[in-house]
């Protein structure tokens, strides 16, 4: 039977492969969110760095602060994203209400399968992207001259 439907087999290897780039690519929409989000952050609490380096904070805490805020986000977002799609994943299950054309499928409704190592892929490959969109907001902000900011924020 699965040497018959070979092809078959092979476009939903394909389909599932496509479906990962897919998802990196929404995530990676949403880390240019973040980036920016953390960007505006940093434009609107210029001052605030400011006086936490005229304390003498270091750049690394300062960096710290913000990689944490970027990180936090993410994992709100990650784990919400989560959430919602096994609850998705299993009223498709229960339910299937996704109906597909049986002169086209061999299968009349949508499978769903949730495999916890997919599911921690995506999770992890999310959590780096928004580890990765956070390097530069906060590497920003470590950068900051205090004088400048106090004198012009």
């Amino acid at each position: 039977w699965m040497r018959m439907n070979h092809n078959l087999f092979s476009a939903l290897k394909l389909e599932k492969t496509v479906m990962f780039i897919i998802l990196a690519l929404i995530v990676l929409v949403a880390a240019f969110n973040i980036a920016s989000t953390l960007i505006m952050m940093v434009m609107g609490k210029t001052k605030d760095i400011a006086i936490l380096k005229a304390m003498g904070a270091m750049d690394s805490s300062i960096r710290k602060i913000f990689i944490y805020k970027g990180m936090i986000i993410g994992a709100v977002g990650t784990s919400l994203g989560v959430s919602l799609g096994f609850i998705i994943c299993k009223l498709l299950e229960k339910y299937k209400f996704i109906q597909l054309p049986g002169d086209v499928y061999y299968i009349s409704t949508l499978p769903v399968r949730l495999e916890a190592l997919d599911v921690l892929m995506i999770a992890s490959a999310a959590m780096v992207i928004c580890f990765l969109s956070t390097l530069y907001p906060a590497s920003q902000a470590s950068k900051l001259n205090p004088i400048e900011a106090i004198r012009y924020g």
